[in-house]
């Protein structure tokens, strides 16, 4: 299967390329790098050292005898991003490509708009790309929890039964998004769901939990093909940097009310 990974050399997307190109499927990465960029903006690095994108794809090729395509590109250049679907026709489609951190998009206005306009506008031009030159492939999107925030009742798969003054209906499950990035991706989720509505697309809108964890299978056969373990204050995660903190004996920098 010719599959197409949007944010491949992310620290989820790249995992994701190296276990889908080891099954044996045709995986091209479209990445524009903003992610390296985001730890030079504020003085980050990962605690295990990144490899560049070529470096890792050189390392796969020579643990695996499996090539992955890299084309450097931005969801926000629609030309580029048609290019990309005209060329390799993608018969899946697998989206990494946003700013995925709730503290970044909360440091000021410009970082809100930079992860709405990004994200929002990004993953609607994926869809038209897909219903221009791609209308039968299947688009899988890495959502987030977040979107649902944490209602007192149990969180449904996508949508709820609801009865109100003596009328039912399935509707999509209420979201409670808590941050301006969280927003972003419930904009996203609303999109998809109305792009396969009116154009027929297939969509798998993955709303995960936290994950943890810094290897898989793939990326433990070479040190170059490690992925990201980040622990500053904008893209580590709690368990990352608690784990992080009390090795070298750091009080714990529990948020809020700590209840996680």
């Amino acid at each position: 299967m010719r599959i197409l990974i949007l944010g491949g050399d992310g620290y989820l997307g790249w995992p994701q390329s190296l276990y889908l190109s080891g099954k044996g499927h045709n995986v091209t990465i479209f990445d524009n790098f903003m992610r390296r960029h985001f730890d030079l903006e504020r003085g980050f690095h990962s605690l295990l050292p990144i490899y560049t994108a070529h470096e890792r794809i050189a390392a796969w090729k020579e643990v695996s005898g499996r090539q992955i395509q890299l084309c450097i590109g931005d969801t926000m250049d629609y030309e580029a991003l048609a290019t990309v679907f005209r060329t390799f026709q993608p018969e899946a489609v697998v989206h990494f490509a946003e700013q995925r951190s709730a503290p970044y998009s909360m440091i000021d206005r410009k970082h809100a708009v930079f992860t709405q306009t990004n994200n929002v506008i990004g993953t609607l031009n994926v869809l038209y790309a897909m219903k221009e030159f791609a209308p039968d492939c299947h688009l899988v999107k890495l959502g987030t929890m977040g979107e649902y925030g944490t209602p007192n009742i149990d969180i449904e798969e996508g949508f709820i039964e609801i009865h109100h003054k003596g009328r039912s209906d399935v509707l999509p499950f209420p979201k409670q998004p808590s941050s301006f990035y969280h927003l972003s991706k419930t904009h996203d989720s609303h999109n998809i769901m109305f792009c396969c509505k009116i154009w027929g697309l297939r969509a798998t809108d993955l709303n995960q939990g936290v994950v943890y964890g810094v290897e898989t299978d793939e990326t433990m056969q070479d040190a170059r093909l490690a992925t990201r373990f980040d622990y500053d204050q904008i893209y580590g995660t709690a368990l990352n940097r608690f784990c992080v903190q009390a090795a070298v004996a750091y009080p714990l920098t529990v948020y809020g009310k700590g209840q996680q």
